[in-house]
């Protein structure tokens, strides 16, 4: 009896979201331990010289994932402000920053219809964006951390 049956295509999704999940988990984990070794928090004066001009494109989400798919992209196009985008409108709105922990206030957004599930990736980014976030930025790479999910996301040549 043959027990080497290659998985099925679901079955091979699940292993790749696991294997994502991990690989999340563990950059996160990363992240965390060098920020905490050179020198603990971002910082109220990091933040906008680190981010300041950047894009960064969602690569992984923990928690609940944004609807139609995503992704997340995050811009930071002038100091004290942000923008962010899930797959619907474009948001636009006031960041500020406080050690490793990220306040953005007073979205704005247009109002394009976004058809099937990219209907509520606007919603997603109200709730994502609700409470602070925290962040770490290294090298390429910015985590956000909220009560509920934690986004992985690469800069952008953009």
């Amino acid at each position: 009896m043959n027990l080497d049956v290659d998985p099925s295509p679901v079955q091979q999704r699940r292993i790749s979201l696991r294997r994502a999940a991990r690989v999340l988990a563990l950059l996160g984990a990363l992240v965390v331990s060098l920020a905490l070794a050179v020198g603990g928090s971002g910082g109220a004066d990091a933040a906008p010289t680190a981010l300041l001009g950047k894009t960064y494109s969602s690569t992984a989400v923990t928690g609940s994932p944004i609807p139609g798919g995503g992704p997340l992209v995050v811009s930071f196009p002038d100091v004290g402000h942000i923008s962010l985008s899930a797959g619907c409108n474009r948001h636009l709105g006031v960041v500020e920053y406080s050690g490793s922990t990220l306040r953005i206030s007073m979205l704005a957004s247009t109002r394009m219809a976004c058809p099937g599930a990219r209907a509520g990736a606007d919603d997603w980014v109200a709730t994502f964006t609700r409470a602070p976030l925290n962040w770490y930025a290294v090298g390429h790479a910015l985590v956000l951390s909220g009560p509920t999910n934690q986004v992985l996301l690469a800069r952008s040549a953009m």
